[in-house]
């Protein structure tokens, strides 16, 4: 069955689709809490959407992502940028970055997120930003659109994901996790959360 991670062009039409006018402004609040050039590593990176928005802006020193879907990774190949072919779900550490990102995935993983998250922190020396969905199509009260959103979007080891976050469920998977939350924005249309973690300076 054909899904959005088969074909990148579909992908990113469709995320447009879903997200409206959230759409730029989900990448606008990522770059805003990087705020400089830094070393980026960007986990479940999809079609560079995010990469793209954030090297335009000139915040892009190094890049490292990580990705598993096979038309992604020709991708990126293509385009000669560092996306390696990764399964974050085995466990062990992860690259380290000055800024590590994840943006609308945790909700594959939330079976693992109680050891993800802190996996995700851990490699992160500066900071860590989460974009998670809160508001999307496979919510929706018409059945058909939420089968369509929930089927087209099955990730290449084949699973179709129905959970998602709300801002509190996610907020509490922080406080579990004992990852500090420095500040939480919002997209306009509600539709992304967009949560920075940041170590302390050291001394």
């Amino acid at each position: 069955m054909l899904t959005i991670y088969q074909v990148p062009a579909l992908y990113r039409l469709l995320m447009r689709l879903g997200y409206g006018p959230d759409y730029a402004a989900r990448y606008a609040l990522v770059a805003a809490r990087i705020g400089e050039p830094d070393d980026l590593l960007e986990v479940c990176c999809g079609h560079l959407g995010l990469y793209r928005h954030l090297a335009r802006r000139g915040l892009v020193r190094s890049y490292v992502g990580l990705e598993q879907a096979p038309a992604m990774l020709r991708l990126a190949r293509r385009r000669g940028i560092d996306v390696r072919a990764v399964d974050v779900r085995p466990g062990g550490a992860l690259p380290a970055a000055g800024t590590v990102i994840m943006q609308a995935s945790l909700y594959q993983f939330h079976d693992i997120a109680d050891t993800l998250l802190p996996r995700l922190w851990a490699a992160a020396r500066r900071r860590l930003v989460i974009a998670e969905p809160v508001r999307n199509l496979s919510q929706s009260r018409f059945a058909v659109v939420r089968w369509a959103a929930r089927a087209l979007t099955r990730t290449p080891d084949g699973r179709i994901h129905t959970f998602r976050y709300t801002e509190a469920t996610l907020l509490d998977c922080y406080r579990r996790c004992g990852v500090p939350v420095s500040r939480v924005d919002r997209t306009p249309g509600g539709h992304e959360v967009v949560i920075s973690s940041l170590r302390a300076p050291s001394p």
